[in-house]
């Protein structure tokens, strides 16, 4: 009995001593190289550090490490492989590591090469600069409302979603959502400060606090419909999972309370 105890011990101590250099509160998951098989597989903008435990640079980098996952989650998660591990090793040599730290990103999971980090100091700051560049951008941007019309009936054989905000720009978190569902939901933003865009569809209303409206085109569909669901990471990606997967139900209204605002 202490014998198989002290095994699976040993089998779980690198995943822990690697674990210990970051933060108790980290929002980094460890990978083994069936945890990164299935982040690959995933159409998600992801980060990946390969570290040892013994490592100097490794142990400096993982509070600016993890601070920056905690600023980017859920939106764009941030992961670490124990590269000392011995069933990590293969792994590792597949990526090419050479050095610790090195750190990845992965714009659209195994779709596109990983690309290295090479954006100076290891600071928080520059790498949610960094992982927030590398998210692809799919969004079609249309800032005169008569290019909307257009773009609907090109894409009209998949579901499309636009984002009406006050912002000349469109948020990260609506880039993310784009790039995760590319191929399989069109995105689009415009800029409608005074809503006349959303008042010409019918939708007047403005909730207090939510000064932002997601618009669906049901695939096939010129007829808009409102989402009125919260508006972060969450709540959208359940909705977008449902039009995928052709579970919505578009005439039902919410009966969830708006969340705060975060388009």
């Amino acid at each position: 009995m202490i014998l198989h105890t002290l095994t699976a011990l040993l089998l779980v101590l690198p995943a822990l001593v690697t674990a210990a250099i970051f933060p108790p509160d980290t929002k980094v998951k460890m990978l083994d190289p069936k945890g990164f098989k299935r982040v690959m597989k995933n159409n998600r903008t992801s980060v990946v550090a390969f570290v040892a435990p013994w490592c100097g640079h490794c142990k400096q980098m993982a509070p600016e490490y993890s601070k920056a996952a905690g600023n980017l989650n859920p939106m764009v998660p941030f992961y670490a492989v124990d590269c000392d591990a011995e069933a990590n090793k293969p792994l590792c040599a597949t990526q090419e590591i050479q050095g610790f730290p090195t750190v990845k990103v992965f714009p659209r999971g195994g779709q596109l090469p990983g690309q290295k980090y090479e954006s100076g100091e290891r600071t928080s700051n520059n790498l949610i600069k960094w992982a927030s560049r590398s998210v692809p951008n799919k969004i079609k941007a249309s800032p005169n409302h008569d290019d909307i019309p257009e773009w609907l009936e090109k894409n009209i054989d998949l579901p499309r979603v636009i984002l009406l905000n006050r912002d000349k720009k469109f948020p990260l978190l609506w880039q993310v959502l784009g790039n995760n569902y590319h191929k399989k939901i069109a995105f689009g933003h415009h800029s409608d400060p005074e809503g006349k865009f959303a008042a010409s569809l019918g939708f007047t209303a403005r909730e207090e606090g939510r000064f932002s409206k997601v618009i669906v085109y049901p695939a096939g569909s010129s007829v808009p419909i409102l989402y009125e669901g919260g508006n972060k990471y969450e709540p959208l990606s359940k909705y977008f999972r449902s039009i995928v997967d052709g579970t919505a139900d578009f005439l039902k209204a919410s009966t969830e309370p708006p969340a705060k605002d975060e388009l």
